[in-house]
């Protein structure tokens, strides 16, 4: 398997100068029993790709979502938890990402004691896109992309399939509107 994977230090593509840094530290856990994402960057060639993500659930606003339903598009998905302080800095620039990025956009939350938090935090972030109330069946869908730790940001292909990844926060809608035309053009 070929995979690149980038760290905010390095150089990408030249669409992809500006790329997402540091959500966490690797300095310890401290009260969050895990080690947020480091910001880097993991891109999957197309022959690379494996099967597609098959995520399907109720949504935090009641409604049925199947990302099959969304095959034609790429999809950005986001997996984050209202817990989760990376998430919270992330959140303004999702959602500015959302409306100004050609993708269909849809969160998964997990890990919630209610989701009733989740509601909240996107009530609090102005939160538009539909986000799937993940009871873990969701990220286990994503085989071996699946996450470590919120925040995790996939960029899928028209096809369903893991295109990219951003582990850790998102901190420009810039960087994920270069994958997603990077992953876009890949495919057209």
């Amino acid at each position: 398997m070929r995979v690149r994977r980038f760290v905010a230090a390095a150089l990408l593509t030249p669409t992809l100068a500006l790329v997402a840094g540091c959500s966490g530290g690797l300095d310890g856990t401290g009260d969050a029993n895990f080690v947020y994402g480091d910001g880097a960057i993991t891109l999957v060639p197309p022959e690379d790709r494996g099967d597609t993500v098959d995520i399907a659930g109720e949504t935090l606003g009641g409604e049925q979502l199947d990302l099959a339903d969304l095959r034609g598009r790429v999809v950005v998905l986001n997996v984050w938890g209202s817990w989760c302080n990376p998430c919270r800095e992330e959140a303004p620039v999702l959602k500015t990402a959302s409306e100004e990025v050609d993708a269909a956009f849809v969160g998964l939350s997990f890990r919630e004691n209610s989701f009733e938090n989740a509601r909240s935090f996107e009530r609090e972030f102005g939160i538009g896109y539909p986000t799937i109330a993940d009871t873990g069946a969701g990220v286990l869908q994503l085989g071996r992309w699946a996450p470590t730790s919120p925040p995790t940001t996939y960029v899928l292909d028209e096809q369903g399939r893991v295109a990219a990844l951003i582990t850790g926060a998102v901190t420009s809608a810039t960087t994920l509107e270069d994958l997603v035309e990077d992953v876009a053009n890949a495919d057209g």
